[in-house]
């Protein structure tokens, strides 16, 4: 998976405010590659306080993929006393990024239509899981970053609590040259 985000185009964005738990959920409906994307609302890491300004960007992993568009839901929350007025959301223009106000309502957005269905949220494996890291330029570094990554987007399900780390532990390193399998610096390792 390509460790670098990039924003996502969306159909429509809802913000609410839910008063008995005192905070604000934003929901969000991505277009998206259900096999190879995976999106994600987060804090806009350059904003200054007090404003509330969300991300709506995501990865792609390398490959071949089919060319499937589907409408995905994700949501985010954050904690408030008051209604805010509004929260500011970016995501993928036409050919630059879309600067969305979206007001503050006090009621869920409706479900997404049959067509759209969403599917069941991804559950946090039990235990721990395996992965591989993969560098062609035979980087040590590449390598475990690229494990790291697989571990993150295979344990970090929702709900995922920013305050657990996320760990692997190398099980093995070998490297392969020449012939016609694929070349290249393979770490296997164990997260948790």
């Amino acid at each position: 998976m390509s460790t670098c985000g990039r924003l996502f185009h969306v159909d429509k964005v809802v913000a609410y405010f839910v008063a008995a738990d005192k905070h604000v959920v934003i929901v969000a409906d991505v277009f998206q590659n259900p096999t190879a994307d995976h999106v994600q609302i987060c804090p806009n890491p350059i904003a200054i306080p007090p404003a509330r300004e969300f991300l709506v960007v995501g990865t792609t992993d390398p490959g071949i993929h089919p060319q499937l568009q589907v409408k995905r839901r994700i949501s985010t929350t954050f904690a408030s006393d008051l209604t805010p007025r509004s929260v500011i959301v970016y995501t993928q223009g036409i050919d630059a990024p879309a600067r969305l106000e979206v007001p503050v309502g006090t009621a869920p957005p409706p479900p997404l239509a049959p067509g759209d269905v969403e599917p069941p949220a991804p559950t946090r494996p039990h235990g721990p899981v395996e992965v591989t890291g993969f560098s062609a330029t035979f980087s040590l570094e590449q390598a475990v970053q690229d494990a790291l990554t697989q571990a993150v987007a295979k344990l970090g399900g929702p709900p995922r609590n920013p305050d657990v780390a996320i760990e692997i532990d190398i099980l093995d390193i070998s490297a392969r040259t020449g012939g016609n399998i694929r070349p290249g610096l393979f770490v296997r390792a164990s997260g948790r």
